[in-house]
């Protein structure tokens, strides 16, 4: 069954089965960026389950861009945590992947302090009580790639496998390629060809920084229903160029792969979704025919049973994401791989106070999980 079966990644690099631990945000890390120890143990039991890769939560590249009180990859002083981080990862023995992210505009003020925001315009996100951001100079952009450039290299130092983009979601590097975040009329913004520019460029520093034997992935958001957004026909386009870099995957980030629908930037969970760009064919397979095999394809979004891992496949992937199956159900791969499905836990417990303890999620993160009504079932 393709599902259980090993992907050779452009790279070298082999996982085990088709079957990724999705970037799961905690919210839950040490002040100064280095993992805590719920944290660590969290990423270590869903581990250890047998996925073939887990890749980490978003992790900053640089303390002005910093969205969660999440990791960090911004300097020497993480490598420690890094490295713990990703033994945690490979608990059975899978692959592990950095995911480095940058906030741009959505950066918290109360997480980068003294520094200012900036993003690629000086335009607000669409996000409830969102402030302007400052237009970054060009020196600026320049150092944002070298921020990523560091934050390879240090995942490379950790003993990672490899690192994912996070080019999706609407943080900093999705900004660059949107039209509604981007207006800038330079090497880095204007036309379509110029706001691929910053992408391009990202994923370029990486795979240097990486060198020719580690997993490079790129996730991305395949097109915005906000108005005025990129379509995914935008995204082919992306997708195409991104595939020119020897990438060894791309992710397309989805809330279900099957309803295409991709995340809102408001983060407003209620009320009719925005109805704009919305494609006549399921992203999945149309960015897959585009890639055409020169990268393997993550899908992501709804995963729930070994079926709907393998519906996803029908459609043009390679490889599954799993997320809120796995955070309700730590052993979820292990039930699935022994044909227990109906054991899998269907939500979180009622009581608030056993979420934690009896899954080992940090309580930063349950609070976080249930301030997102509807977005993970309760018992």
């Amino acid at each position: 069954m393709a599902v259980w079966s090993p992907l050779r990644f452009n790279c070298g690099r082999e996982t085990a089965n088709r079957f990724a631990i999705a970037p799961l945000t905690t919210d839950a890390s040490n002040e100064d960026g280095t993992a805590a120890e719920d944290e660590i143990e969290f990423v270590r039991r869903r581990s250890a389950s047998g996925f073939g890769a887990t890749i980490s939560s978003a992790t900053y590249v640089a303390q002005d861009g910093r969205s969660w009180q999440g990791i960090g990859a911004a300097h020497q002083g993480h490598l420690s945590s890094l490295h713990r981080l990703a033994e945690a990862m490979r608990a059975a023995g899978g692959l592990a992947i950095l995911q480095i992210y940058d906030g741009g505009r959505i950066a918290r003020p109360d997480l980068i302090g003294e520094h200012s925001m900036r993003a690629p315009s000086a335009v607000a996100s669409l996000r409830p009580g969102a402030r302007t951001p400052r237009a970054m100079t060009s020196d600026e952009v320049d150092s944002l790639i070298a921020s990523f450039r560091d934050a390879a290299s240090l995942a490379r130092a950790a003993s990672f496998d490899g690192v994912e983009i996070h080019g999706a979601n609407h943080y900093a590097v999705h900004q660059f390629f949107s039209p509604r975040a981007n207006h800038r009329a330079d090497h880095w913004g204007g036309t379509l060809a110029k706001r691929m520019n910053f992408p391009l460029a990202v994923a370029e520093a990486v795979r240097d920084a990486l060198g020719p034997k580690l997993i490079v992935g790129y996730r991305v958001t395949p097109f915005e229903a906000e108005a005025d957004g990129y379509t995914l026909e935008d995204a082919k386009l992306l997708c195409n160029e991104l595939s020119r870099l020897n990438l060894d995957y791309i992710s397309i980030s989805l809330d279900d792969y099957r309803k295409i629908r991709p995340q809102r930037e408001t983060r407003v969970y209620h009320g009719p979704l925005e109805t704009n760009n919305i494609p006549a064919e399921n992203p999945v397979t149309a960015l897959a025919r585009v890639i055409a095999g020169r990268s393997a394809v993550m899908a992501s979004g709804g995963v729930g049973t070994c079926r709907d891992a393998e519906g996803a496949i029908e459609l043009g992937a390679d490889l599954v994401a799993v997320g809120r199956a796995v955070v309700v159900d730590p052993e979820w791969l292990a039930k699935v791989r022994s044909k227990n499905e109906a054991t899998i836990l269907a939500g979180l417990p009622k009581d608030e106070r056993e979420v934690a303890a009896a899954l080992s999620i940090p309580p930063r993160m349950v609070e976080y999980l249930l301030s997102r009504p509807g977005w993970i079932p309760r018992l």
